[in-house]
C-alpha cells in the first residue's frame, strides 16, 4: 500500500497504520491472554513429564514381587562357577560339586599338510550329525582351506578350521558348535590324501552332584551355562571341584532402599515443580502460571497424603515415618537412609506390607492376588455359591480293547490321535494317552487309572480351572466321548457382585472394586455349607505405593486430571485463535476500506487542485488581456 499524500500533503500511510493499531488493541489483548493460557499449557506438559517419571520409578517397586526381586547372587568359589541373577530369584542356597564340564566334540585329520593352500584332491567328505549325513564334494583343485570353508557353509553344527601345528605342518580341525554328549559327530571320506580323523576331545555333558552318599543326586546338562537349577539364577561352570561349592541368593536390601529413595526423589521433584508454577514471587511481582489452580493444588495434596497418610494399625511399621520417610516443612519428603535400611534388614516383609498393596484372609482357602487403584483399603466378607472346578472325564468300567483302534482328544486348537491295541491293559492305555499328549505338546491334560469298588476306570484331568478350560474326546472305545468344561467360582466380596474366572474372584463394584482373590474351596465345601459358603474376611491395604499409584493413575492418561487441565487451556487457546482469525479478517476489510477512502480523498483533492490551477491560469490570462 502506498497512496502517499501528493494531493493532500497528509502522510496517509502513517494515518492508516496508526488507525489500524488502534483497531488491533482487542487482538493484542487476546494475544496477551493467549500467552497466559499457553504458559499454563506448557506448565501442564512439564507436570505430565514429572508424573511419567514418578510412574517409571513406582513401577520398579509397587508390587511385593518387585521389592522381593532386589536380590544378589554369589558363588563360594568363582574359579569353579560364577552366577548372575536373570529373573525372579528367591533367597536361598544350593550346594553341589562340579564333576565334569560340558565339552564340544573335536577331531583333527590324521594327514599332515604343508600349508593351508595344499591340495586335498577330489572325493567326498561326509559329516554325520544327529544321524543325518551331509556330504561335501571336492575336486582336484580344492585346497585344505577351501574344504574348511565348504564345511562351514554347510552349517550343520560343525565348525571347520585349518590348524597350524608348526611352520610346516597343517591339519583340518573340526569342532561341534554346541557342547554336550548329543553334539558328537562322525566323519568319513573318500578323499585319499585327507585320510581319517582322530578324536582330540570327546563330547560330554556337564555333571554336578547335589549331596553325598547313597542319596546324592547327579544332574547332567549339555551346556556349562545352567539356568534351571536355581530359579532366576544363571550358573556358569568354570571348572571341576572335589569340594562342594555354594551358590547363595540373598536379599539386596541396599538396592531396594535405593529404589525407594529414587521414587521419593521423583515425588519431591514433582512437588517442587508444581510449587514453582503455583507460587507468587513478591520480589519480582511474578505469579506462577498455575497460581490458584485447583487441579494443581489437588495433585499436591494427593501426592503428600498418599505417602504420609497410610496407617497400618498394630503393625511393626504402621506409617511411612516409621521406616524413615518423613515430610518436611516445605511439603517435600526426607528419607532417613539409616532408618530405612535398618527396617529392611530387620523385618523386610513388614516393610513390604506397609509399602505395597496387600491382603490377608482369615480363611486359608482365600488368597489375595491383586487389586486396582480403585480398590479401597478395608475389611471385606467373602462368600461363594459355586466353587471352581477343572474339567475331568471318567470312562466306563475299563475293558481291554477288542480291536486295534484310534481315537481323538482335542485340547484348545490341538487334536491328538491316540492309538490303542487289542488287549492293552489299562496301564498301557494310560501310558499311550500320556505319550501322545506329550508328543503333541499338550501339557494341560493327563490320563490316569483309578479304582472304584474294585473296578478300573480311565480318567482324564485338566490342570486348569474354570470355563476357559475344556477338552473333547471323540471316537474312543472306553465311554469317554464328550466335551468337558470347567466351572468358574461364583460369589461376592464385601457384599458386592464379583466375576469368577477359574479360581479367581474379582469384585465388580463398590469399595472392593478390582479386588482379586484366589479361592481354593471345593464343590464339596460349598455343598456341605448348604450351597452358600462363608469364607471369613479379607483385609486389604493399598499401602504407601498403592496409594501413590492411585494418585498417578488419576493424574495420567487420556482422561486423567492432567489431560483434562491441558484440554481446558487448549480449548481456550483454540477459541482465542478463532476469534483472532475473525478479527483479522475484519481488520483486513477495515484497512482496505481506509485505503479506498483515502485514495478517493487524494483523487478528489487532486481534481480540485487541478481545477483551481486551471481557474487561476484562466483568471491570470484575463487579467493580462485587460
Amino acid at each position: 500500500m502506498n497512496i502517499g499524500g501528493l494531493a493532500s500533503g497528509l502522510d496517509t500511510n502513517n494515518i492508516i497504520s496508526e488507525l489500524m493499531q488502534v483497531e488491533r488493541i482487542p487482538i493484542d489483548q487476546l494475544e496477551a491472554r493467549k500467552a497466559g493460557y499457553q504458559a499454563k499449557d506448557a506448565a501442564w506438559q512439564q507436570i505430565s513429564s514429572r508424573f511419567a517419571a514418578i510412574r517409571t520409578a513406582l513401577d520398579a517397586v509397587k508390587d511385593a514381587s518387585d521389592l522381593s526381586g532386589f536380590v544378589s547372587a554369589a558363588s563360594s568359589d568363582e574359579s569353579v562357577a560364577t552366577v548372575s541373577v536373570t529373573g525372579n530369584a528367591q533367597p536361598g542356597t544350593s550346594t553341589f560339586t562340579v564333576d565334569a564340564l560340558a565339552a564340544a566334540h573335536q577331531v583333527v585329520s590324521t594327514t599332515d599338510f604343508s600349508s593351508a593352500d595344499a591340495l586335498v584332491g577330489a572325493g567326498d567328505f561326509t559329516l554325520t550329525v544327529g544321524g543325518v549325513d551331509t556330504t561335501i564334494t571336492t575336486d582336484a583343485t580344492t585346497t585344505l582351506a577351501e574344504l574348511a570353508q565348504q564345511i562351514n557353509a554347510a552349517d550343520v553344527g560343525v565348525s571347520a578350521a585349518v590348524l597350524q601345528v608348526d611352520s610346516t605342518t597343517f591339519k583340518l580341525s573340526l569342532t561341534s558348535t554346541d557342547t554336550g554328549a548329543a553334539a558328537q559327530f562322525a566323519t568319513s571320506s573318500t578323499i585319499t590324501t585327507l585320510g581319517s580323523t582322530t578324536v582330540v576331545q570327546q563330547a560330554g555333558d556337564a555333571q554336578i552332584t547335589i549331596g553325598s552318599g547313597a542319596g546324592a543326586l547327579t544332574l547332567s546338562r549339555s551346556s556349562n551355562t545352567i539356568t534351571d537349577l536355581v530359579p532366576g539364577v544363571s550358573i556358569e561352570l568354570k571348572g571341576t571341584s572335589a569340594a562342594p561349592i555354594t551358590i547363595s541368593v540373598d536379599r539386596d536390601t541396599a538396592a531396594a532402599a535405593d529404589a525407594i529413595q529414587a521414587l521419593v526423589d521423583e515425588v519431591n521433584t514433582t512437588l517442587t515443580t508444581l510449587g514453582s508454577y503455583m507460587d507468587y514471587d513478591a520480589d519480582t511481582d511474578q505469579a506462577g502460571a498455575l497460581l490458584g489452580d485447583s487441579t494443581a493444588r489437588s495433585l499436591v495434596d494427593q501426592l503428600r497424603s498418599s505417602i504420609s497418610g497410610t496407617i497400618l494399625s498394630g503393625e511393626a511399621y504402621p506409617t511411612a515415618s516409621s521406616i524413615g520417610i518423613t515430610i518436611n516443612r516445605d511439603g517435600t519428603f526426607d528419607v532417613d537412609s539409616t532408618k530405612l535400611q535398618d527396617a529392611l534388614d530387620t523385618d523386610f516383609d513388614a516393610v513390604v506390607d506397609l509399602l505395597v498393596r496387600s491382603g490377608s484372609a482369615t480363611d486359608g482357602r482365600v488368597t489375595f492376588v491383586s487389586s486396582t487403584s480403585g480398590t479401597i483399603s478395608s475389611t471385606y466378607a467373602v462368600q461363594i455359591t459355586q466353587a471352581a472346578t477343572a474339567p475331568s472325564a471318567t470312562s466306563s468300567i475299563y475293558a481291554a480293547p477288542a480291536a486295534d483302534s484310534t481315537f481323538q482328544i482335542t485340547v484348545g486348537s490341538t487334536t491328538v490321535d491316540v492309538s490303542v491295541a487289542t488287549g492293552d491293559p489299562i496301564a498301557t492305555t494310560v501310558a499311550n494317552i500320556n505319550a501322545a499328549l506329550t508328543a503333541a505338546g499338550v501339557t494341560t491334560l493327563t490320563a490316569s487309572a483309578i479304582v472304584n469298588a474294585g473296578n478300573d476306570y480311565l480318567q482324564l484331568d485338566h490342570t486348569s480351572y474354570g470355563s476357559g478350560a475344556t477338552f473333547t474326546v471323540t471316537g474312543d472305545p472306553f465311554g469317554l466321548a464328550g466335551t468337558y468344561t470347567g466351572i468358574d467360582v461364583a460369589g461376592t466380596i464385601g457384599g458386592q457382585a464379583a466375576t469368577g474366572s477359574g479360581r479367581y474372584l474379582t469384585a465388580d463394584a463398590g469399595d472392593p472394586s478390582g479386588l482379586k482373590l484366589s479361592i481354593s474351596a471345593t464343590a464339596a465345601d460349598v455343598s456341605g455349607a448348604g450351597g452358600t459358603l462363608d469364607l471369613g474376611t479379607v483385609t486389604y491395604s493399598e499401602g504407601v505405593f498403592g496409594a501413590l499409584d492411585a494418585v498417578v493413575d488419576e493424574a495420567e492418561g487420556t482422561f486423567g486430571a492432567i489431560a483434562r487441565a491441558q484440554d481446558r487451556w487448549q480449548s481456550q487457546i483454540d477459541l482465542i485463535d478463532d476469534r483472532i482469525a475473525d478479527m483479522e479478517d475484519r481488520l483486513d476489510r477495515k484497512e482496505a476500506l481506509l485505503v479506498k477512502q483515502f485514495s478517493a480523498l487524494e483523487t478528489a483533492m487532486a481534481q480540485l487542485t487541478a481545477q483551481a490551477n486551471w481557474l487561476a491560469s484562466q483568471l491570470g490570462s484575463l487579467a493580462g488581456g485587460s
